[in-house]
């Protein structure tokens, strides 16, 4: 009786030093087509820029910059706020064929990061460029950590 009571003491203090469940799980996805909700190269967006939409004004607000260009705007997708928020990412000036892109989102390490690649053409043009693109995701009430990637195109890198 003595060792199993002995027994049962040890496990007891080494599982309480054992290593326990982190209280956040990562939840970091990709951004997946169908919460892509608008991307264009108008100068709607002129200046590179980071933000998250929270609330059915701002969404109008957004919307109309973003569709200001279009002769016969779409129509304004509808957002749960409760449930969702937007994320608009803009690049500001570039050339034709440069783009952005939100391609994942979520939770890591207690933080929301969002996670945004712009990628440059090798092949400048003589024209301007202001791609933006504005995606749905999961609610998040933390602030927003934003991780930059820019990169060239596949087909500027030289074959060695």
């Amino acid at each position: 009786m003595q060792l199993k009571i002995s027994l049962i003491l040890l496990t007891v203090v080494t599982c309480g030093s054992c290593r326990k469940t982190p209280d956040v799980i990562d939840t970091v996805a990709p951004v997946l087509s169908s919460a892509r909700l608008y991307y264009d190269d108008s100068p709607a967006f002129p200046d590179s820029a980071r933000q998250v939409v929270r609330d059915l004004t701002a969404w109008r607000d957004v919307w109309n910059q973003a569709t200001s260009d279009q002769p016969s705007p779409p129509p304004r997708p509808v957002v749960d706020f409760s449930r969702e928020m937007i994320l608009v990412v803009s690049a500001g000036k570039m050339s034709p064929g440069d783009w952005i892109r939100v391609d994942s989102a979520g939770v890591r390490s207690d933080h929301f990061k969002v996670f945004v690649r712009t990628v440059l053409e090798c092949q400048r043009f003589q024209a301007d460029a202001y791609p933006f693109e504005i995606v749905r995701v999961a609610h998040a009430g933390e602030a927003v950590d934003w991780v930059e990637d820019r990169e060239e195109a596949d087909n500027c890198r030289n074959e060695e």
